[in-house]
């Protein structure tokens, strides 16, 4: 059951609202992103099947 919610959405990391990553681990590229991007804002998102975007910064 738990490997199906997982194809049901898929984690974003964007860099100053342009969408630089997709998968379903973000927490493993996290921090490589922000060293990649200093002083850039960087948002972590998920985004459902179904086209929901729930975004925080």
């Amino acid at each position: 059951m738990e490997k199906e919610i997982e194809k049901r959405f898929e984690y974003e990391i964007s860099v100053d609202d342009k969408v630089v990553w997709r998968g379903l681990n973000p927490t493993r590229i996290y921090d490589e992103i922000r060293k990649k991007y200093p002083g850039k804002e960087v948002c972590i998102a998920w985004k459902s099947k179904q086209d929901i975007l729930v975004c925080s910064a």
